[in-house]
């Protein structure tokens, strides 16, 4: 297991039920959606799930990673 593998791995396991919900949407979003190497374009539904999230960060529904990592000493 790699080292960003074990640091997902502790940043998840701190998250509390409503957080690992948002974080295993966004994770299987991702999935789906994964960029090849020669496609690096963004789509409009990407712009779209972007400005998503920044909402949510915005509204306080999302923590920003740093602001998690910083608090569980990362």
């Amino acid at each position: 297991m790699s080292a960003l593998e074990r640091e997902l791995e502790q940043l998840i396991k701190h998250l509390n039920d409503k957080n690992k919900l948002v974080a295993k949407s966004f994770l299987s979003w991702l999935l789906e959606n994964q960029l090849d190497e020669e496609d690096d374009q963004l789509t409009p539904e990407d712009i779209r799930a972007i400005e998503q999230g920044r909402q949510e960060l915005m509204k306080r529904e999302a923590v920003p990673l740093e602001d998690l990592k910083r608090d569980l000493g990362l």
